[in-house]
């Protein structure tokens, strides 16, 4: 159940402050309903951490600092989508060109993912696909960049007890740069 008077100082701080804000992310992106839905965001955020809710004063510079941080947030997905999109257009023509007609390996590595548990093969792509680095993967899975690292190696390890010995060597191939070796 909402507090009353929590509702209405936010409702307050909500129509004081969304002005501000949408020219705020304007100036940024000059896109207005991608500024809408950054607005929206930083606003759901400030009610998750009323708590932390500054005075008066301090109120506008607070959420330009969830704004900034959403913003950043939001440029660093659109920058992974575009890297993948090009790793991806490349693996495509890579895959047509080089694997054509043999795609024993390929098979072979994705009949080897399909046996992972699903949290292994999540971090395998988050790593090597996605190319997020540890600390990204450990902020976005609220863990440490520490267990980040051990959980990999742990699928790393599970990915290599399911491949024969010998597509063991090519897994590189498949963007395991590091190697399951």
């Amino acid at each position: 159940m909402i507090d009353e008077e929590r509702w209405i100082a936010f409702t307050r701080l909500v129509e004081t402050h969304k002005t501000s804000l949408l020219r705020y992310t304007l100036r940024r992106l000059n896109d207005f309903p991608s500024c809408q839905d950054v607005v929206d965001e930083t606003f759901l955020i400030a009610w998750r951490r009323w708590d932390e809710h500054p005075d008066k004063e301090r109120e506008l510079p607070w959420l330009y600092g969830i704004a900034y941080r959403v913003l950043s947030n939001s440029r660093r997905s659109r920058d992974r989508r575009e890297r993948l999109r090009t790793k991806l257009s490349r693996e495509r023509h890579w895959a047509s060109d080089e694997m054509a007609g043999d795609n024993d390996e390929l098979e072979t590595l994705a009949d080897a993912l399909i046996h992972l548990k699903e949290s292994d093969v999540e971090l395998l792509r988050l790593v090597y696909w996605q190319e997020l680095t540890y600390r990204e993967i450990a902020l976005e899975l609220g863990i440490s960049e520490n267990a980040v690292g051990i959980r990999i190696n742990r699928a790393k390890k599970n990915l290599r007890n399911l491949l024969p010995p010998a597509d063991i060597a090519s897994v590189d191939d498949f963007g395991f740069e590091e190697g399951l070796g």
